[in-house]
């Protein structure tokens, strides 16, 4: 019997689940397994369905004090209401998950992204029409009009200064030739729990002016990364000012809400005080110790709560090896269309 194409999953296609958390000791953080990246996915038959396979999920948290490995699930088949509750619970405890070696399309990719957020309506209608309206999103350096095709990226949160930022974001290894620059990651909760309490008390009632950056930051770079920053530029300016301590509004948990890219300045600070400031809790922030490094190859899926989470890269050059990740953001903005990227110029150090 043929299978049926399931590339965006329903529960028609959920199989009995069983969940496990590794213990902290066992830090495995690489599947043994590899496999081909192909354009779409299949579920099993009807028949195979009815069989009763059974999926075992493993979350292995990573070394670093946040992030974790999935293994174990079946990215062709859709989780039963156990194992979907379980990831969602990993997703907010650890705040970037991990899948390796997986084929993966568009709308699994939006579905899973969805999935972990706590949206209801998984319908196959509702993720294809999701998929289907950010089907240019790419992050690449190789694909035309792709986004932040060369450059490197600051630390910073995807539209934090917007009032409807992305809350969960997941990039795909379609098209990876290693090495390639990894993609890093810091935990703002995680900073903000972690906050020295002199530090911690002349902030938690600031707020900062948010804007999209790197322009006028480029002094922040610091004098161990190379490359050009990237700019995006837009028709028009955004900016926004938000609590430096800010509420997740999902888990509830105090997030640090400044990076290195995006905040100007925290309001009612002289300017000299303000950014002596904000580079204070920089250094807190973006320690060894707060900062999970992904190295990418194809078919590596990485998925991580926008807000809980900052990412940032190295330099990315239009010559390099290519490395083509399809990205999938969620909620889109409701001015999604209007607040996009038109272009990109350098940000050279002397900027």
């Amino acid at each position: 019997m043929l299978a049926q194409s399931c590339a965006s999953p329903s529960p028609r296609c959920s199989v009995a689940s069983r969940i496990s958390v590794s213990p902290a000791q066992s830090r495995s953080c690489r599947s043994a397994a590899t496999a081909p990246v192909a354009e779409s996915t299949t579920c099993p038959s009807r028949g195979e369905r009815e069989g009763g396979a059974v999926l075992t999920l493993h979350i292995t948290p990573l070394a670093a004090a946040f992030g974790a490995e999935v293994h174990g699930l079946d990215p062709t088949v859709a989780p039963d209401e156990e194992a979907r509750g379980e990831l969602r619970t990993a997703f907010d405890n650890f705040g970037v998950l991990i899948l390796r070696d997986h084929v993966v399309d568009r709308r699994m990719q939006t579905y899973l992204t969805e999935l972990v957020r706590g949206e209801e309506d998984l319908s196959d209608e509702k993720i294809a029409t999701d998929a289907a309206r950010q089907s240019s999103f790419y992050i690449s350096n190789r694909i035309e009009d792709a986004a932040a095709p060369f450059g490197r990226l600051m630390w910073h949160s995807d539209g934090m200064w917007s009032d409807h930022p992305f809350e969960v974001i997941s990039l795909y290894g379609e098209a990876v030739e290693p090495p390639v620059p990894p993609t890093r990651f810091a935990s703002t909760t995680r900073a903000w729990n972690t906050l020295p309490s002199r530090l911690r008390a002349r902030v938690e009632h600031a707020s900062a002016l948010q804007v999209p950056g790197p322009e006028n930051f480029a002094h922040r770079r610091g004098s161990d990364e190379d490359g050009d920053l990237v700019q995006p530029v837009r028709d028009k300016d955004y900016s926004v000012t938000k609590p430096v301590a800010s509420r997740h509004p999902r888990t509830g948990r105090t997030i640090l809400f400044v990076s290195q890219q995006m905040t100007s300045h925290i309001d009612g600070v002289p300017s000299e005080e303000s950014e002596e400031l904000l580079n204070a809790l920089f250094e807190h922030m973006y320690a060894a110790d707060n900062v999970v490094e992904h190295e990418w190859r194809e078919g590596d899926l990485v998925v991580w709560d926008n807000l809980a989470c900052q990412h940032a890269r190295p330099d990315v050059k239009l010559d390099s090896s290519v490395r083509t990740l399809r990205k999938v953001g969620w909620p889109l903005p409701p001015m999604a269309d209007k607040q996009a990227v038109g272009s990109y110029r350098r940000i050279g150090a002397s900027q």
